[in-house]
C-alpha cells in the first residue's frame, strides 16, 4: 500500500505544478513545511481545499471549491488529484460551497483528529470550572484557567490559560516555563516514560516552549512595528519557518512511537550570542528604542541567521564542487577504467541496479559518483577526477536546485560516454556546457542507466 507520506507529496507535487499559492496544514490543523506531514492543502488563490483524510479502515482525497472557482482552469489539476486517488486504490470526492473556503471551515476535522490522537493514550481533559486535567497512565497535566471554564463551549479546557503543571506517580509536581498546551503535553509523554523534567530532554522539551514563545514574540513585534525590510525580511521568514517546525515537532511528542523516535535521536545543543551579534541584531530591530523584552529571543534569532549563512556557504561548495566535475569531465577525451571493469556488465554498478530507480535523484547521483571514483584508474589526470567525483558524492544531498540536479545527471552521463567514446565523437569546447553534454549523450536514456 502506498503511504500516506508519499500521497500526500504527490499531492502537492500536482497543486504546486498548477501555480497557485498553497498553505501547508497537519491532520490536526497545524501549520507545516514539510509536504509529506501534510494532510490539508489550502489554494488561497482558489479559496480552495485539498484534504487527504485517513483512519484506520479508509483513506480519501476530498476536494473542496466555492461556487466561484472556475473548474474550466482547474480542471487540469483536479483530474491529476483523481488520478492520483485511483492509482492509490483510495477515494475521491469533489464538494462545491456557496462560500469562499478558509482553513478555519475546517477545524471540525481538525478538532475531531486532536481528540482522537489525544484518546489514544492521554486521556480527554476534565475537571473544575478552573482547573482541568489529563492523564497519561500515572502522569497528570494540570491547567490552571485565568477564567472560568464553559463546559458548553468545545475546546474551553484549552482556552484562558494561566498555568500548566505536571505531576509524576510520587505526586511532585512541576510548573512548566509556559502556557503552551502542547509542550504540556509533550512533558505528560516524558515523564510517563520515566523521564524526569530536569533531565537533558525534560530540559529541551522545556526550552523549546521557550523558544517558541519568544520567536512569536520577535515575528509580531517585527511586523507590528514595520520592521521588515530588505535587510531584515531573510530573517523575519526564517523566524516564521522556526516557529512552524517547532510548533510540529512539540505536537509530535505527545504520542509514543514519535517521543521515541525524537529521543533517541536527541543531542543536547546549547543556544548562545556574543555581545556583536547581539548589538547587531538589536539595530536591525530596533524603531526608536529597543524593547528590551525581546532581548531575550535574539539568542534563538542569531542561531537561526548562523544556520543561514552556514547553508549558503554549505549550498555554495556544493555548487562549486558541481562546477569543477563538469569542467573535469569536459576537458577530458576519454577515461581510463581499472582493467578488467566494464560499468554495464559490473554488478557492483549502482546505475544497473533496479533497486536504485526507487531512489531519490541526489541518492542515484551520488552512488553513481562513488562508485565511478573506485572503478577509475590511476593516474594525475584521473585523480583529479576521482577526487571531485568523492566530493561530489559527499556534497549531493546538499543540492537541491532541479537546473543543479539536471547538470549534474548529465555530467554522469557524459562521463559514462566517455568510458567507451573517444573525444572527438563527445567534445564540443566551442558550444556551451549544457549542449555539449547533451551533443554527448543525445542517444543516450538515463532512465536507463538507473535500471
Amino acid at each position: 500500500m502506498i503511504s500516506s507520506e508519499k500521497i500526500a507529496n504527490e499531492i502537492f507535487k500536482i497543486l504546486k505544478g498548477s501555480g497557485v499559492s498553497i498553505q501547508l496544514y497537519t491532520d490536526e490543523g497545524e501549520n507545516t513545511v514539510d509536504p509529506e506531514n501534510a494532510r490539508r492543502f489550502y489554494l488561497k488563490d482558489l479559496g480552495s481545499m485539498v484534504n487527504l483524510d485517513e483512519t484506520d479502515s479508509n483513506r480519501e482525497i476530498r476536494v473542496s471549491v466555492n461556487r466561484n472557482t472556475n473548474l474550466d482552469e482547474f480542471k487540469d489539476t483536479l483530474f491529476q488529484i483523481k488520478n492520483l486517488a485511483n492509482r492509490s486504490i483510495i477515494e475521491y470526492t469533489l464538494k462545491s460551497f456557496t462560500k469562499k473556503i478558509e482553513p478555519k471551515d475546517q477545524d471540525y476535522q481538525a478538532q475531531k483528529v486532536r481528540d482522537m490522537k489525544i484518546e489514544e493514550g492521554i486521556s480527554p481533559a476534565y475537571g473544575t470550572s478552573k482547573s482541568s486535567y489529563q492523564k497519561l497512565e500515572s502522569a497528570k497535566l494540570i491547567i490552571k484557567h485565568t477564567k472560568a471554564v464553559n463546559e458548553e463551549s468545545r475546546g474551553s479546557r484549552s482556552r484562558n490559560i494561566n498555568a500548566i503543571y505536571i505531576e509524576n506517580a510520587d505526586g511532585e509536581r512541576f510548573k512548566m516555563p509556559t502556557n503552551n498546551l502542547a509542550g504540556g503535553r509533550a512533558m505528560l509523554r516524558h515523564v510517563k516514560e520515566g523521564g524526569e523534567f530536569a533531565d537533558a530532554f525534560g530540559k529541551h522539551i522545556q526550552e523549546q516552549t521557550v523558544e517558541l514563545k519568544r520567536l512569536k514574540e520577535f515575528a509580531n513585534y517585527s511586523k507590528r512595528n514595520n520592521l521588515v525590510n530588505e535587510d531584515t525580511a531573510e530573517i523575519v521568514e526564517a523566524v516564521s519557518q522556526r516557529i512552524s517546525t517547532i510548533r510540529e515537532s512539540i505536537n509530535k511528542l505527545k504520542g509514543c512511537k514519535c517521543y521515541n523516535e525524537t529521543k533517541e535521536k536527541f543531542e543536547a545543543k546549547e543556544v548562545k550570542i556574543n555581545e556583536t551579534d547581539r548589538t547587531k541584531l538589536r539595530n536591525q530591530f530596533t524603531v526608536r528604542t529597543f524593547d528590551e523584552s525581546l532581548d531575550e529571543a535574539l539568542p534563538y534569532v542569531n542561531a537561526l541567521v548562523k544556520e543561514m549563512k552556514s547553508l549558503k556557504e554549505r549550498d555554495a561548495f556544493a555548487a562549486e564542487t558541481l562546477d569543477s566535475l563538469v569542467n573535469t569531465i569536459i576537458g577530458m577525451d576519454k577515461v581510463r577504467l581499472r582493467k578488467g571493469v566494464d560499468v554495464r556488465s559490473d554488478p557492483e554498478n549502482p546505475m544497473a541496479n533496479s533497486n536504485m530507480k526507487d531512489k531519490s535523484l541526489n541518492v542515484q547521483l551520488g552512488a553513481a559518483a562513488s562508485y565511478l571514483a573506485g572503478v577509475i584508474d590511476g593516474g594525475k589526470d584521473q585523480d583529479q577526477l576521482a577526487v571531485l567525483l568523492s566530493r561530489f558524492d559527499d556534497e549531493v544531498d546538499n543540492i537541491k536546485d532541479g537546473a543543479m540536479l539536471k547538470k549534474a545527471v548529465l555530467a554522469i552521463k557524459t562521463l559514462v560516454s566517455k568510458t567507451k567514446q573517444p573525444a572527438r565523437e563527445t567534445r564540443v569546447p566551442s558550444e556551451p556546457i549544457e549542449n555539449t553534454f547533451e551533443h554527448a549523450f543525445e542517444k543516450y536514456d538515463f532512465n536507463k542507466i538507473f535500471g
